[in-house]
Protein backbone atom coordinates (compact mmCIF):
# COMPACT_ATOMS: atom_id res chain seq x y z
CA UNK A 1 0.00 0.00 0.00
CA UNK A 2 1.35 3.09 -1.19
CA UNK A 3 2.05 5.82 1.72
CA UNK A 4 3.76 9.36 1.75
CA UNK A 5 4.98 11.56 4.64
CA UNK A 6 3.85 15.03 5.64
CA UNK A 7 4.41 17.66 8.19
CA UNK A 8 1.72 18.96 10.36
CA UNK A 9 2.68 22.31 12.68
CA UNK A 10 5.50 22.26 15.15
CA UNK A 11 5.16 19.94 18.28
CA UNK A 12 4.61 21.70 21.64
CA UNK A 13 7.05 20.73 24.14
CA UNK A 14 5.18 19.52 27.13
CA UNK A 15 7.57 21.79 29.53
CA UNK A 16 7.76 19.44 32.68
CA UNK A 17 11.78 19.74 33.07
CA UNK A 18 11.51 16.27 32.34
CA UNK A 19 14.51 14.35 30.27
CA UNK A 20 13.54 12.39 27.95
CA UNK A 21 16.56 10.81 26.60
CA UNK A 22 16.91 12.86 23.27
CA UNK A 23 15.90 16.17 23.82
CA UNK A 24 16.62 19.06 26.71
CA UNK A 25 13.20 20.52 28.06
CA UNK A 26 13.21 23.73 29.69
CA UNK A 27 10.75 24.37 32.57
CA UNK A 28 8.90 27.00 32.52
CA UNK A 29 5.84 25.21 34.39
CA UNK A 30 5.65 25.87 37.88
CA UNK A 31 7.58 23.54 40.29
CA UNK A 32 5.21 21.70 42.47
CA UNK A 33 7.55 20.75 45.07
CA UNK A 34 9.06 23.37 47.19
CA UNK A 35 12.09 21.47 48.16
CA UNK A 36 13.46 21.29 44.90
CA UNK A 37 12.62 25.10 43.89
CA UNK A 38 14.64 25.78 46.64
CA UNK A 39 17.47 23.70 45.70
CA UNK A 40 17.25 25.76 42.11
CA UNK A 41 17.32 28.91 44.05
CA UNK A 42 20.53 27.49 45.52
CA UNK A 43 22.05 25.82 42.67
CA UNK A 44 21.75 29.63 40.59
CA UNK A 45 23.10 31.46 44.08
CA UNK A 46 26.21 29.10 43.36
CA UNK A 47 26.36 29.70 39.77
CA UNK A 48 26.50 33.24 40.71
CA UNK A 49 29.16 33.30 43.05
CA UNK A 50 31.57 30.96 41.27
CA UNK A 51 31.21 33.40 38.38
CA UNK A 52 31.90 36.62 40.94
CA UNK A 53 34.39 34.37 42.37
CA UNK A 54 36.13 34.15 38.57
CA UNK A 55 35.61 37.73 37.50
CA UNK A 56 37.24 39.13 40.65
CA UNK A 57 39.88 36.79 41.58
CA UNK A 58 41.93 36.18 44.55
CA UNK A 59 43.79 39.65 44.35
CA UNK A 60 41.37 42.53 42.83
CA UNK A 61 43.24 45.69 42.47
CA UNK A 62 46.59 44.55 43.03
CA UNK A 63 49.26 46.62 42.23
CA UNK A 64 51.36 44.02 39.55
CA UNK A 65 54.42 45.14 36.73
CA UNK A 66 54.65 43.10 33.51
CA UNK A 67 57.18 40.80 34.93
CA UNK A 68 55.03 40.07 37.86
CA UNK A 69 52.02 39.49 35.69
CA UNK A 70 54.67 36.85 33.75
CA UNK A 71 55.25 35.12 37.09
CA UNK A 72 51.89 34.80 38.04
CA UNK A 73 51.07 33.44 34.73
CA UNK A 74 53.82 31.12 35.01
CA UNK A 75 53.07 29.82 38.65
CA UNK A 76 49.16 29.36 37.37
CA UNK A 77 50.09 25.21 36.60
CA UNK A 78 46.90 24.24 38.87
CA UNK A 79 48.90 24.31 42.05
CA UNK A 80 46.40 26.85 43.65
CA UNK A 81 45.34 24.95 46.53
CA UNK A 82 42.77 27.38 47.47
CA UNK A 83 41.60 27.89 43.78
CA UNK A 84 41.75 24.07 43.89
CA UNK A 85 39.61 23.00 46.80
CA UNK A 86 37.34 26.66 45.77
CA UNK A 87 36.31 25.15 42.27
CA UNK A 88 36.13 21.30 43.70
CA UNK A 89 33.97 22.77 46.42
CA UNK A 90 31.53 24.58 43.64
CA UNK A 91 31.67 21.04 41.67
CA UNK A 92 31.10 19.08 44.72
CA UNK A 93 27.87 21.71 45.77
CA UNK A 94 26.35 21.69 42.64
CA UNK A 95 26.45 17.52 42.84
CA UNK A 96 25.57 17.40 46.13
CA UNK A 97 22.19 19.73 44.91
CA UNK A 98 21.73 17.58 42.29
CA UNK A 99 21.94 14.43 43.75
CA UNK A 100 19.37 15.06 46.56
CA UNK A 101 16.31 17.20 44.58
CA UNK A 102 13.67 15.18 43.17
CA UNK A 103 12.69 16.88 40.14
CA UNK A 104 14.21 15.93 36.93
CA UNK A 105 16.86 17.89 35.22
CA UNK A 106 16.55 20.43 33.16
CA UNK A 107 19.20 19.46 30.75
CA UNK A 108 21.24 16.15 30.07
CA UNK A 109 24.43 16.18 29.02
CA UNK A 110 25.02 15.19 25.16
CA UNK A 111 27.70 17.56 24.07
CA UNK A 112 30.04 15.10 23.29
CA UNK A 113 32.31 16.69 20.96
CA UNK A 114 33.61 18.82 23.94
CA UNK A 115 34.11 15.46 26.02
CA UNK A 116 36.23 13.74 23.39
CA UNK A 117 38.47 16.98 23.00
CA UNK A 118 39.20 17.37 26.40
CA UNK A 119 39.72 13.51 26.25
CA UNK A 120 42.27 14.36 23.62
CA UNK A 121 43.83 17.31 25.72
CA UNK A 122 44.79 14.71 28.79
CA UNK A 123 46.08 12.33 26.76
CA UNK A 124 48.47 15.44 24.94
CA UNK A 125 49.78 16.32 28.57
CA UNK A 126 51.80 12.44 28.23
CA UNK A 127 54.31 14.17 26.61
CA UNK A 128 54.49 17.57 27.01
CA UNK A 129 57.56 18.86 28.85
CA UNK A 130 56.32 18.62 32.31
CA UNK A 131 53.32 16.31 32.00
CA UNK A 132 52.50 17.01 35.85
CA UNK A 133 52.02 20.76 34.74
CA UNK A 134 49.60 19.86 31.83
CA UNK A 135 47.84 17.60 33.47
CA UNK A 136 46.98 19.87 36.10
CA UNK A 137 46.26 23.03 33.87
CA UNK A 138 43.80 20.15 31.83
CA UNK A 139 41.99 19.32 35.30
CA UNK A 140 41.12 22.78 35.73
CA UNK A 141 39.28 22.91 32.57
CA UNK A 142 37.36 19.55 33.46
CA UNK A 143 35.95 21.61 36.19
CA UNK A 144 35.10 24.31 34.89
CA UNK A 145 33.41 23.02 32.36
CA UNK A 146 31.80 20.17 34.60
CA UNK A 147 30.56 23.31 37.27
CA UNK A 148 29.30 25.21 33.86
CA UNK A 149 27.07 22.28 33.00
CA UNK A 150 26.40 21.15 35.93
CA UNK A 151 24.70 24.16 37.02
CA UNK A 152 22.62 24.02 33.17
CA UNK A 153 21.58 20.51 34.18
CA UNK A 154 20.21 21.87 37.18
CA UNK A 155 18.83 25.25 36.58
CA UNK A 156 17.93 25.42 32.61
CA UNK A 157 19.92 27.80 30.11
CA UNK A 158 17.26 30.45 31.19
CA UNK A 159 18.45 30.83 35.01
CA UNK A 160 21.99 29.86 33.82
CA UNK A 161 21.86 32.90 31.10
CA UNK A 162 20.24 35.23 33.99
CA UNK A 163 23.07 34.57 36.31
CA UNK A 164 25.68 35.34 33.78
CA UNK A 165 24.03 38.53 32.88
CA UNK A 166 23.58 39.58 36.59
CA UNK A 167 27.74 38.82 37.29
CA UNK A 168 28.79 41.03 34.11
CA UNK A 169 26.25 43.87 35.79
CA UNK A 170 28.03 43.73 39.28
CA UNK A 171 31.46 43.52 37.77
CA UNK A 172 30.68 46.60 36.40
CA UNK A 173 29.16 48.35 39.20
CA UNK A 174 31.98 47.60 41.46
CA UNK A 175 34.45 48.48 38.35
CA UNK A 176 32.87 52.27 37.82
CA UNK A 177 32.78 52.11 41.73
CA UNK A 178 36.64 51.58 42.10
CA UNK A 179 37.91 54.05 39.67
CA UNK A 180 37.37 57.45 41.77
CA UNK A 181 38.21 54.76 45.20
CA UNK A 182 41.58 52.87 44.05
CA UNK A 183 44.24 54.45 41.95
CA UNK A 184 45.23 50.68 41.24
CA UNK A 185 41.78 50.43 38.83
CA UNK A 186 44.21 52.19 36.36
CA UNK A 187 47.29 51.01 35.18
CA UNK A 188 49.82 52.88 36.75
CA UNK A 189 52.72 54.74 35.18
CA UNK A 190 55.45 51.90 36.98
CA UNK A 191 54.00 49.56 34.13
CA UNK A 192 56.72 48.05 32.02
CA UNK A 193 54.51 48.36 29.12
CA UNK A 194 53.94 51.62 28.49
CA UNK A 195 51.32 51.08 26.06
CA UNK A 196 49.57 50.01 29.26
CA UNK A 197 49.67 53.11 31.03
CA UNK A 198 46.40 55.21 32.37
CA UNK A 199 44.34 52.11 30.57
CA UNK A 200 41.19 51.58 33.08
CA UNK A 201 41.11 47.39 34.32
CA UNK A 202 38.70 47.97 37.56
CA UNK A 203 39.97 44.82 39.23
CA UNK A 204 40.57 42.99 36.73
CA UNK A 205 44.54 41.86 36.36
CA UNK A 206 45.06 43.55 33.05
CA UNK A 207 43.50 46.05 30.87
CA UNK A 208 42.44 43.29 27.85
CA UNK A 209 40.44 41.09 30.23
CA UNK A 210 38.42 44.15 31.32
CA UNK A 211 38.22 45.58 28.13
CA UNK A 212 36.82 41.60 26.72
CA UNK A 213 34.29 41.51 29.82
CA UNK A 214 33.01 44.82 29.70
CA UNK A 215 32.44 44.38 25.66
CA UNK A 216 30.96 41.44 26.64
CA UNK A 217 28.59 43.00 29.45
CA UNK A 218 27.85 46.18 26.49
CA UNK A 219 26.54 42.93 24.70
CA UNK A 220 24.30 41.28 26.84
CA UNK A 221 22.87 44.60 28.14
CA UNK A 222 22.56 46.18 24.81
CA UNK A 223 20.25 42.73 23.73
CA UNK A 224 18.43 42.75 26.83
CA UNK A 225 17.39 46.63 26.36
CA UNK A 226 16.23 45.60 22.84
CA UNK A 227 14.02 42.65 24.48
CA UNK A 228 12.83 43.92 28.06
CA UNK A 229 12.98 47.80 27.03
CA UNK A 230 14.17 48.25 30.85
CA UNK A 231 16.02 51.66 30.97
CA UNK A 232 18.56 49.95 33.53
CA UNK A 233 19.75 47.76 30.84
CA UNK A 234 20.42 50.47 28.31
CA UNK A 235 22.33 52.95 31.13
CA UNK A 236 24.44 49.21 31.66
CA UNK A 237 25.14 49.14 28.23
CA UNK A 238 26.30 52.71 27.93
CA UNK A 239 28.42 52.53 30.88
CA UNK A 240 29.70 49.34 29.68
CA UNK A 241 30.82 50.77 26.16
CA UNK A 242 32.39 54.02 28.16
CA UNK A 243 34.41 51.57 30.15
CA UNK A 244 35.96 49.55 27.06
CA UNK A 245 36.84 52.91 25.52
CA UNK A 246 38.73 53.81 29.23
CA UNK A 247 40.61 50.57 28.65
CA UNK A 248 42.09 51.45 25.09
CA UNK A 249 41.26 48.06 24.25
CA UNK A 250 41.24 47.98 20.71
CA UNK A 251 40.46 44.82 19.96
CA UNK A 252 37.65 44.61 22.01
CA UNK A 253 36.42 48.43 21.27
CA UNK A 254 36.50 46.92 17.70
CA UNK A 255 34.55 44.20 18.42
CA UNK A 256 31.84 45.14 19.99
CA UNK A 257 29.41 47.75 18.61
CA UNK A 258 29.97 45.44 15.56
CA UNK A 259 28.55 42.09 17.58
CA UNK A 260 25.95 43.83 18.63
CA UNK A 261 24.78 44.86 15.05
CA UNK A 262 25.09 41.46 14.45
CA UNK A 263 23.06 40.09 16.84
CA UNK A 264 19.90 42.43 16.08
CA UNK A 265 20.52 41.59 12.04
CA UNK A 266 20.24 37.54 13.82
CA UNK A 267 17.13 38.67 15.74
CA UNK A 268 15.72 40.25 12.43
CA UNK A 269 16.37 36.55 10.76
CA UNK A 270 14.88 34.31 13.42
CA UNK A 271 12.68 33.12 10.90
CA UNK A 272 14.08 32.62 7.93
CA UNK A 273 16.79 30.01 7.86
CA UNK A 274 18.36 30.64 4.31
CA UNK A 275 19.14 34.37 5.79
CA UNK A 276 20.80 33.26 8.40
CA UNK A 277 22.85 31.16 6.21
CA UNK A 278 24.13 34.30 4.28
CA UNK A 279 24.71 35.86 7.63
CA UNK A 280 26.94 32.68 9.39
CA UNK A 281 28.79 32.21 5.61
CA UNK A 282 29.37 36.11 5.79
CA UNK A 283 31.13 36.27 9.20
CA UNK A 284 32.91 32.69 8.46
CA UNK A 285 34.20 34.61 5.57
CA UNK A 286 35.16 37.37 7.53
CA UNK A 287 37.46 35.40 9.28
CA UNK A 288 38.64 34.07 6.36
CA UNK A 289 39.49 37.25 4.44
CA UNK A 290 41.29 38.41 7.93
CA UNK A 291 43.76 35.31 7.22
CA UNK A 292 43.21 36.45 3.21
CA UNK A 293 44.75 39.80 4.34
CA UNK A 294 47.49 38.98 6.18
CA UNK A 295 48.81 36.62 3.30
CA UNK A 296 48.18 39.17 0.85
CA UNK A 297 49.97 41.82 2.97
CA UNK A 298 52.39 39.86 5.45
CA UNK A 299 55.27 42.18 5.16
CA UNK A 300 53.26 45.54 6.35
CA UNK A 301 51.61 43.87 8.41
CA UNK A 302 54.66 42.25 10.42
CA UNK A 303 56.09 45.49 10.09
CA UNK A 304 52.92 46.94 12.18
CA UNK A 305 52.43 44.09 14.64
CA UNK A 306 55.71 43.07 15.26
CA UNK A 307 56.66 46.12 17.59
CA UNK A 308 55.94 45.21 21.03
CA UNK A 309 54.44 48.28 22.06
CA UNK A 310 51.59 48.05 18.90
CA UNK A 311 49.34 44.78 19.53
CA UNK A 312 51.81 43.41 21.87
CA UNK A 313 53.96 42.22 18.90
CA UNK A 314 51.70 39.43 17.99
CA UNK A 315 52.97 38.86 14.73
CA UNK A 316 56.36 38.14 15.92
CA UNK A 317 54.86 35.92 18.76
CA UNK A 318 52.74 34.23 16.28
CA UNK A 319 56.37 33.76 14.30
CA UNK A 320 57.22 31.36 17.57
CA UNK A 321 54.23 29.18 17.27
CA UNK A 322 54.96 28.23 13.43
CA UNK A 323 58.44 28.05 13.83
CA UNK A 324 57.48 25.26 16.50
CA UNK A 325 55.01 23.77 14.02
CA UNK A 326 57.14 23.71 11.13
CA UNK A 327 59.60 21.11 13.43
CA UNK A 328 56.74 19.61 15.45
CA UNK A 329 53.66 19.37 12.45
CA UNK A 330 51.61 16.54 14.38
CA UNK A 331 51.29 16.55 18.02
CA UNK A 332 51.71 19.61 19.26
CA UNK A 333 53.83 20.13 22.64
CA UNK A 334 51.17 19.01 24.96
CA UNK A 335 48.36 20.76 26.49
CA UNK A 336 49.60 23.59 28.56
CA UNK A 337 53.42 23.08 27.95
CA UNK A 338 54.17 25.69 25.03
CA UNK A 339 54.23 28.64 27.22
CA UNK A 340 55.43 29.75 31.23
CA UNK A 341 56.74 25.99 31.95
CA UNK A 342 60.13 26.95 33.55
CA UNK A 343 63.31 26.67 31.83
CA UNK A 344 62.42 23.62 29.58
CA UNK A 345 59.47 25.74 27.75
CA UNK A 346 59.44 24.86 24.33
CA UNK A 347 58.97 28.49 23.29
CA UNK A 348 62.62 29.33 24.66
CA UNK A 349 63.57 27.64 21.62
CA UNK A 350 62.21 30.17 19.07
CA UNK A 351 62.05 33.46 20.84
CA UNK A 352 63.10 35.71 18.43
CA UNK A 353 62.75 38.96 20.72
CA UNK A 354 63.48 39.72 23.99
CA UNK A 355 60.25 40.67 24.90
CA UNK A 356 58.57 37.48 24.10
CA UNK A 357 60.39 36.10 27.55
CA UNK A 358 57.50 37.65 29.24
CA UNK A 359 54.60 35.87 26.68
CA UNK A 360 52.22 34.01 28.35
CA UNK A 361 50.63 32.89 25.44
CA UNK A 362 50.20 32.75 21.72
CA UNK A 363 47.82 35.84 21.51
CA UNK A 364 45.87 33.40 18.68
CA UNK A 365 43.48 30.68 19.97
CA UNK A 366 43.49 28.84 17.28
CA UNK A 367 47.27 28.99 17.13
CA UNK A 368 47.24 27.78 20.77
CA UNK A 369 45.71 24.69 20.07
CA UNK A 370 47.16 23.77 17.55
CA UNK A 371 50.30 24.58 18.74
CA UNK A 372 49.83 22.67 22.22
CA UNK A 373 47.08 19.62 20.58
CA UNK A 374 48.38 19.02 17.51
CA UNK A 375 46.04 19.62 14.16
CA UNK A 376 44.02 16.85 15.31
CA UNK A 377 42.65 18.70 19.06
CA UNK A 378 42.61 22.39 16.27
CA UNK A 379 40.31 20.48 14.39
CA UNK A 380 37.72 19.08 17.41
CA UNK A 381 38.18 22.96 18.36
CA UNK A 382 36.51 24.10 14.92
CA UNK A 383 33.75 21.46 14.79
CA UNK A 384 33.26 21.91 18.78
CA UNK A 385 32.95 25.31 18.70
CA UNK A 386 32.36 26.38 15.23
CA UNK A 387 30.90 24.33 13.19
CA UNK A 388 28.51 22.64 15.96
CA UNK A 389 27.30 26.31 17.27
CA UNK A 390 26.78 27.22 13.49
CA UNK A 391 24.46 24.88 13.20
CA UNK A 392 22.29 25.11 16.36
CA UNK A 393 22.20 29.43 15.51
CA UNK A 394 20.88 28.12 12.07
CA UNK A 395 18.21 25.77 12.61
CA UNK A 396 17.85 26.77 16.46
CA UNK A 397 16.68 30.42 16.94
CA UNK A 398 12.87 30.66 16.55
CA UNK A 399 10.94 33.82 17.96
CA UNK A 400 10.23 32.20 21.38
CA UNK A 401 13.83 31.65 22.44
CA UNK A 402 15.38 34.72 20.97
CA UNK A 403 16.32 35.93 23.86
CA UNK A 404 18.44 33.73 24.60
CA UNK A 405 19.90 32.81 20.76
CA UNK A 406 20.66 35.73 20.58
CA UNK A 407 23.07 37.33 23.19
CA UNK A 408 24.61 33.54 23.18
CA UNK A 409 25.19 34.30 19.46
CA UNK A 410 26.70 37.75 20.22
CA UNK A 411 29.12 35.99 22.80
CA UNK A 412 29.98 33.54 20.56
CA UNK A 413 30.72 35.89 17.73
CA UNK A 414 32.32 37.97 19.81
CA UNK A 415 34.63 35.03 20.69
CA UNK A 416 35.60 33.49 17.76
CA UNK A 417 36.56 36.40 16.09
CA UNK A 418 38.30 37.85 19.25
CA UNK A 419 40.51 34.30 19.78
CA UNK A 420 42.07 35.75 16.24
CA UNK A 421 44.11 38.46 17.78
CA UNK A 422 43.85 37.49 21.95
CA UNK A 423 43.94 33.34 23.25
CA UNK A 424 41.05 32.50 25.24
CA UNK A 425 39.97 28.95 24.29
CA UNK A 426 40.49 26.76 26.97
CA UNK A 427 42.39 29.82 29.12
CA UNK A 428 42.52 28.12 32.63
CA UNK A 429 39.48 29.59 34.50
CA UNK A 430 39.60 32.97 32.68
CA UNK A 431 36.81 35.40 32.68
CA UNK A 432 36.32 34.97 28.87
CA UNK A 433 36.37 31.72 28.41
CA UNK A 434 33.85 30.93 31.66
CA UNK A 435 31.43 33.41 29.52
CA UNK A 436 31.81 31.53 26.57
CA UNK A 437 31.27 28.25 28.41
CA UNK A 438 27.97 29.80 30.12
CA UNK A 439 26.74 31.26 26.37
CA UNK A 440 27.33 27.86 24.76
CA UNK A 441 25.58 25.60 27.47
CA UNK A 442 22.71 27.82 26.81
CA UNK A 443 22.83 27.72 23.19
CA UNK A 444 23.27 24.04 23.37
CA UNK A 445 20.31 23.42 25.43
CA UNK A 446 18.27 25.82 24.24
CA UNK A 447 18.82 24.33 21.05
CA UNK A 448 17.79 21.14 21.82
CA UNK A 449 14.64 22.26 23.15
CA UNK A 450 13.06 23.90 20.11
CA UNK A 451 10.13 22.86 18.75
CA UNK A 452 10.22 20.14 16.12
CA UNK A 453 8.09 19.36 13.25
CA UNK A 454 6.52 16.24 14.00
CA UNK A 455 5.65 13.83 10.40
CA UNK A 456 2.91 11.76 9.78
CA UNK A 457 2.87 8.67 7.48
CA UNK A 458 -0.90 8.64 5.26
CA UNK A 459 -1.83 6.35 3.09
CA UNK A 460 -2.27 7.20 -0.39
CA UNK A 461 -4.95 4.67 -1.43
CA UNK A 462 -7.28 5.68 1.82
CA UNK A 463 -6.99 9.57 0.04
CA UNK A 464 -7.95 8.26 -3.32
CA UNK A 465 -10.99 6.86 -2.08
CA UNK A 466 -12.41 9.93 -0.01
CA UNK A 467 -11.51 11.80 -2.90
CA UNK A 468 -13.65 9.03 -5.33
CA UNK A 469 -16.42 9.25 -2.95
Amino acid sequence: MATSWHRVRPATTIDTGADTGADTIIQTAPVTDGGSETLVWVAQIFYFVFLMMVFIGQQPFASRTQDELVAMAEANDGSDLFKQALFIGFALLLTAVQLIRKQPLRYKFSFWPLAIMLVWFFITCTWGVDPFVSFKRAMQQLIVIYITFCALSLIGPQRLFDSLRAALIASLLICWISLPLTPNAVHPPSENDRALVGAWRGFFFHKNIAGAVMALTFIVCGNAWIDKRKWYYALFAVMAFVFVIGTKSKTSLALCVGMLAISNIYRGLSGNTQKRAILLLGLGFGMVGFLALYIAYQPTIERLFADPTAFTGRVSIWRVVLDYLADHPYLGSGFGAFWQVGAQSPSHDYLNQAFQMRTAHSHNGYLEIWVTTGPLGLIMLLISFLALPAYWFLTGSTRENQTLMVPAFAIWVFVMYQNLLETSFFDKDRQVWVIFLAAIATAHATFKARPRPVWNRRHLSNDREVAHD
